[in-house]
């Protein structure tokens, strides 16, 4: 009996301590499973705003073209949010048609221009005093705007920011530009004059 008692001692299974030090090791790698999967999740979400502002860029792009009319894109801040509106020149313009012209300005609204050759070249008013396409307007959540000097975005500078796509689906001149989502999760994208956006 002595013996039998010895043996089911030694078989007795965890102790409190053992027992404390499992359930803490679970739950170490439950915890970092669930900081993973947050991170895909964040990731994820920021691909499909990456990609969900492409596409409008694009969209504004083909409409140009089908068209035949320049467009101007304005690109804000809104809190953590991005706004977008597209923009065509007024109806009381004329000099908008002139591709050469708004090529060289850069699509100039209203005056001001140091060149005043480019007064007016896009709309006879200032940006700000005309109305947005209302069907093109869009909020993309959860993501911030910074623009760039150069591909490596060296220098940033604050929005908002103004794209002209014109009627042959070119841009007046390179653009560079940043999106910066939750966490450092970020691209740099380049509007080349060629009118796409990479």
């Amino acid at each position: 009996f002595k013996r039998y008692y010895q043996n089911m001692k030694s078989l007795s299974g965890m102790s409190a301590i053992e027992l404390l030090v499992v359930i803490a090791i679970i739950g170490i790698i439950a915890s970092i499973g669930y900081v993973s999967s947050r991170s895909v999740d964040t990731a994820s979400i920021f691909r499909a705003d990456r990609e969900e502002f492409k596409s409008y860029l694009e969209e504004a792009r083909f409409k140009s073209v089908s068209n035949g009319k320049h467009y101007k894109v304005l690109m804000q801040n809104s809190g953590d949010d991005i706004t977008l509106k597209l923009y065509e020149p007024d109806s009381g313009n004329v000099k908008w048609r002139d591709l050469a012209l708004n090529r060289r300005c850069g699509c100039y609204s209203g005056t001001g221009h140091s060149d005043t050759t480019c007064n007016n070249a896009f709309s006879n008013s200032a940006l700000s005093s005309l109305t947005s396409i209302s069907d093109y307007d869009k909020t993309i959540d959860n993501i911030e705007l910074v623009g760039c000097n150069d591909s490596s975005c060296s220098t940033e500078t604050s929005p908002p920011i103004t794209l002209c796509f014109l009627y042959d689906g070119s841009s007046p001149s390179d653009v560079f530009f940043k999106l910066k989502g939750a966490g450092s999760f970020e691209n740099i994208f380049k509007l080349n004059k060629t009118g796409y956006v990479e």
